[in-house]
């Protein structure tokens, strides 16, 4: 490929990325559609022109976006140029989708972790920041309901708790990072498969997704932290137990979600009734529920018969 169509391309991921940054931003309800999109244009370029472009592309639109919305803009869009390089740097290696998606995740956390610290001072102080700006952030909100006609009881109830609902929220804010980082990966190799159907197995290993299971060892690091949540322990601890559960109960969910797809596959459920039901389990939280137990119980119920099957060709 010529200079000219590497500046093109170069070009038009450059923009791409931005328009999607600024407007995952700009636009709230779109922001959680929107901005796991932002790393697709680098990874796109990086592909279809070579990898040292796309990763030139995010580096140079960190220094677009502060240029144009300032150090706070730009520190955001880093944590995307992170999870670009870190991509790049899994492919080719036979990695798991699942090795990339908690690696990934993992790597990022830790990084925004020590930086954030680093920043702060100490992280007794990262979390009293972090604790307040959510306290704050709560009672804003409770303000907004209570002008929408919410019961005065109900508000003065909340109200009473939001010093407990910051410190939960600052708790699981981790794991949650970790959801949305694994989430957006997820996303853009799924993307990238669709694109570049040839490159799958360089992406990743090429297995088949509606067969995959979370480890088996995985049960006891979800029931260890859950009983230990009801100790007495310090607020490190109980931090970490709070955020080693919700992971698990991520992975339980995906785990529970390639049982549905093997289903719907198998069992010829028509697309419109299959994107009915994903959305559903999304946005109803009793399904979102169910989904998790399904993984989580598959440990001993075998619900694809993979383990039966596994017994049969040995």
């Amino acid at each position: 490929m010529n200079t000219l169509d590497t500046l093109k391309w170069f070009g038009l991921g450059l923009a791409a990325t931005l328009l999607l940054f600024f407007a995952g931003l700009r636009v709230p309800v779109a922001g959680l559609v929107v901005l796991p999109l932002v790393i697709f244009p680098a990874l796109y370029v990086g592909v279809r022109v070579g990898k040292q472009v796309g990763l030139l592309l995010p580096a140079a639109a960190v220094v677009f976006v502060f240029a144009m919305a300032g150090l706070e803009a730009a520190a955001a869009y880093l944590v995307f140029a992170l999870v670009t390089f870190l991509l790049f740097f899994s492919f080719g290696r036979g990695w798991s989708i699942a090795t990339m998606v908690s690696g990934n995740a993992i790597c990022t956390v830790a990084v925004m972790l020590v930086t954030a610290t680093a920043f702060a001072g100490s992280l007794s102080t990262l979390w009293t920041t972090l604790k307040a700006g959510a306290h704050a952030q709560i009672l804003a909100t409770l303000e907004v309901y209570q002008r929408m006609g919410l019961s005065g009881e109900t508000i003065e109830f909340l109200r009473e708790q939001a010093e407990q609902m910051a410190a939960l929220f600052v708790q699981m804010l981790p794991a949650m990072i970790f959801f949305a980082i694994g989430v957006a990966v997820l996303v853009n190799l799924g993307l990238l498969s669709w694109q570049f159907p040839q490159y799958r197995s360089f992406f990743f290993e090429a297995g088949d997704l509606k067969e995959w299971k979370s480890p088996d060892h995985m049960v006891w690091l979800l029931l260890v932290p859950s009983l230990a949540l009801f100790l007495p322990l310090g607020e490190v601890l109980r931090a970490l137990a709070v955020n080693v559960v919700f992971v698990c109960t991520v992975f339980y969910f995906f785990h529970g979600l390639a049982i549905v797809a093997y289903y719907f596959h198998h069992k010829k459920v028509p697309m419109f009734f299959r994107v009915l039901g994903y959305l559903l389990i999304v946005f109803e939280q009793v399904l979102t529920v169910l989904v998790i137990g399904l993984g989580f119980f598959d440990l001993w119920g075998d619900f694809r018969r993979l383990k039966r099957r596994t017994a049969a060709l040995t």
